[in-house]
C-alpha cells in the first residue's frame, strides 16, 4: 500500500481544524450576538464588540506564534475560503451543465 503524501495529512488536520472552529465560533457567537439587546454596549456596534473580545482572547497565542506565523495563518485560512469556495463553485456549474445535456436528451 502505497505511503499517503504527509502534505495530505497535515492538509487534512489544517482543514479539520479550521472547520471545527468556524462552526464552533458560528454557533455561540452567532447565540450571543443575536441574544444581546441593540444596546448592550451604548454607542459601540455589537457585533463589533464581540469581535474586539475575540482579539483579545487571540493575542496571547498569536503573540506566541509572532507576526510572520499570524500573517502565514491567515493567509492560509484566506485561501483555504477561496479555494473551497471556488472549487464548490465549478462543481455546481458542472451540475448545472450535466442536467441541461440530460433535459436535452431526454
Amino acid at each position: 500500500m502505497p505511503t499517503e503524501d504527509p502534505i495530505v495529512h497535515i492538509t487534512r488536520d489544517l482543514v479539520e481544524e479550521v472547520m471545527l472552529t468556524a462552526l464552533a465560533l458560528d454557533d455561540v457567537l452567532g447565540s450571543l450576538i443575536a441574544e444581546l439587546p441593540d444596546d448592550a454596549f451604548p454607542g459601540e456596534d455589537k457585533t463589533d464588540v464581540v469581535l474586539q473580545m475575540i482579539v483579545g482572547s487571540v493575542v496571547p497565542a498569536a503573540r506566541a506564534a509572532g507576526e510572520d506565523s499570524c500573517r502565514t495563518a491567515s493567509a492560509l485560512v484566506a485561501a483555504i475560503r477561496e479555494r473551497v469556495l471556488a472549487d464548490l463553485h465549478t462543481a455546481a456549474e458542472l451540475a448545472t451543465e450535466r442536467e441541461a445535456r440530460q433535459r436535452r436528451d431526454a
